[in-house]
């Protein structure tokens, strides 16, 4: 479906789209800069609805609002597993029968959101430090033959669990439920090696001043690192792949104007002017952004990148991410 088309359909549901209002959160800076320019702005004027920007996405600020039935918020951009555990309590179900779910990759489309874009969770090194590779990730633990600093995410969902147990041979298909025994064991081989990164911004700082060796980033993060400078190698094989996603607040006053926006979302033109701006690709298959060379180093949504990758388990994240937080949180102060 078209962009118009899913304009034409939203406008054809009922009262008129004239003087709506909607309110869309997000996590601020230049990515939500960009999904304005792409995604907001296009379709505030295409569907008469002013928008209001907010940021950055608060989990406790939406149950706040939700409880007291105060909503504020009408879309917002989350993490893939927050409409998958919050669905029809804190999030609204979507009805997707205008949105064209077979063009998202398996396991992206939920009953409460649509990916928006797509990252990978990817390990990268210093090529000048490692002229030869490494190739895998067994080689990201193997610190004879590969001296010097590594770095993860520092919280339970960042992918370091998953980089430690397909490093200790656990085959992708069997990857979840995680084993977090096994994992924590894993990255003990690698402590005194092993550095942290609590924000994006500081996983980029450290590839491009030269304090890790390779680390296990966003691929996003990565591309800005080596557009400035930084000389690195990205290691596709398992990257961890995983999406930016819209919903709907539960007990919105707009939602019309926000299933509107949703379908909009997902529809090819926008993802592909978005992938232009930001660092991170398209879900929806029939979008084709013009990228230049580096930009398609880094495109997740390439089908030899997508062939490689584990894609994260999102019911898994919505069932256990606050008893693995906890139990990271225990590993890694301890």
């Amino acid at each position: 479906m078209t962009a118009t088309a899913a304009l034409a359909v939203s406008g054809c549901s009922g009262s008129s789209a004239e003087g709506r209002q909607l309110t869309f959160a997000s996590y601020g800076s230049a990515y939500q800069d960009a999904q304005n320019e792409a995604l907001i702005d296009p379709w505030s004027a295409e569907s008469d609805t002013t928008v209001t920007n907010d940021s950055p996405t608060s989990y406790p600020k939406i149950k706040q609002m939700v409880d007291a039935n105060q909503v504020a918020w009408d879309v917002i951009d989350t993490e893939p597993f927050y409409p998958v555990a919050n669905c029809g309590t804190y999030v609204e179900k979507l009805d997707l029968s205008a949105i064209d779910v077979s063009k998202f990759p398996k396991g992206t489309v939920s009953d409460c959101a649509i990916p928006f874009a797509q990252y990978s969770t990817v390990m990268v090194y210093d090529t000048e430090t490692y002229p030869q590779g490494p190739t895998g990730y067994a080689d990201f633990f193997d610190v004879e033959k590969f001296p010097g600093v590594r770095m993860v995410p520092n919280w339970a969902g960042g992918g370091a669990l998953e980089l430690a147990l397909l490093a200790d041979g656990v085959a992708p298909e069997n990857l979840y439920p995680l084993d977090l025994k096994r994992a924590f064991a894993k990255l003990d081989t690698i402590r005194d090696s092993l550095r942290f990164w609590n924000t994006s911004s500081e996983s980029q700082q450290a590839l491009e001043d030269g304090t890790v060796d390779m680390a296990y980033v966003w691929s996003g993060r990565a591309y800005e690192a080596e557009k400035n400078g930084a000389a690195l190698t990205p290691v596709w094989q398992d990257n961890l792949l995983a999406w930016a996603s819209l919903s709907i607040v539960k007990g919105t006053k707009n939602r019309e104007a926000a299933q509107s926006l949703i379908e909009y979302a997902a529809t090819a033109e926008p993802q592909a002017r978005f992938a232009e701006l930001q660092p991170y690709s398209p879900a929806n298959s029939d979008a084709s952004p013009q990228l230049d060379e580096l930009q398609q180093k880094y495109n997740v949504a390439d089908p030899k990148i997508q062939e490689q990758a584990v894609v994260t388990d999102v019911q898994y994240w919505a069932e256990n991410n606050d008893a693995a937080n906890k139990a990271w949180t225990e590993w890694s102060t301890s």
